[in-house]
């Protein structure tokens, strides 16, 4: 399990869960976060990051919509069709 660790200082405009959501998508698209890696729960990437847990969630519910990351509940779900 890889600590990912992001600057926020350089967001800009984006607020908080965008950023998140950004540098994480980044991550993924450009191989840094391999395919099935376990990403940081939600408490540990907000303590990280001096962000609330709320944050994290919105980012990662982002890009779980978006089909970039998956939980491990959906795995069990797609195991029974």
């Amino acid at each position: 399990e890889t600590m990912l660790t992001y600057d926020f200082e350089n967001r800009g405009k984006m607020s908080l869960y965008e950023y998140l959501y950004k540098c994480i998508k980044d991550d993924i698209l450009s191989g840094k976060i391999k395919a099935g890696e376990k990403l940081p729960s939600k408490r540990e990437m907000a303590k990280n990051h001096n962000i609330s847990v709320i944050t994290v969630e919105n980012a990662y519910a982002q890009l779980i919509v978006e089909g970039y990351i998956f939980t491990k509940w959906m795995l069990c779900q797609q195991n029974k069709w």
